[in-house]
């Protein structure tokens, strides 16, 4: 189809996720396996895409949780929320974690999937990379704090730690 399908990822063996301008602007969308006998998406012949968001916003960029029940994703520019999914590719209960001018494209679920991280710029264009939990049940944390540009923040598979590339050092 003549559509722009793009940010791809896995929910579960049977099911992709996605953003797709089919309808005007960026929502968000799932593609699934419409045959009974056979829910492998990469076996079956027929498939079925069902639109999860309907707003008059872009949604992009999403990113699933480890524990494959929530999503991250971003509206428009600088609006960076999270929704449980259902079974059926539906979202609810979605909270707006950050609401500004601009939110990156890099932001990572923790392990347990109960925190983001995240850069973010601030107004002097310096990118500083945040925590946030996913319910928004605490404010962000600023765990860089450091005059050179902090991006890509990146969980250890224990969550332990979090890595992050900068231009210290002399870049």
């Amino acid at each position: 189809h003549p559509f722009h399908d793009q940010d791809v990822a896995w929910l579960n063996d049977s099911t992709l996720v996605f953003s797709s301008d089919r309808n005007g602007q960026y929502d968000l969308y799932v593609a699934r396996s419409a045959d009974s006998k056979e829910s492998n998406l990469l076996k079956t012949l027929k498939r079925e895409v069902v639109r999860m968001t309907n707003t008059p916003e872009d949604e992009r960029e999403s990113v699933i949780s480890p524990d494959n029940k929530k999503i991250a994703y971003k509206q428009n520019r600088g609006t960076l929320l999270t929704a449980d999914i259902s079974k059926d590719g539906k979202l609810s209960n979605q909270k707006i974690l950050l609401k500004g001018w601009s939110v990156s494209d890099d932001f990572s679920w923790s392990p347990d999937s109960k925190w983001l991280a995240y850069d973010l710029e601030d107004l002097n264009f310096n990118s500083e990379v945040y925590i946030h939990a996913a319910d928004n049940s605490s404010k962000a944390v600023n765990i860089s704090m450091h005059p050179r540009g902090d991006y890509s923040p990146v969980w250890s598979k224990d969550g332990s730690k979090l890595g992050f590339v900068s231009p210290r050092n002399n870049s």
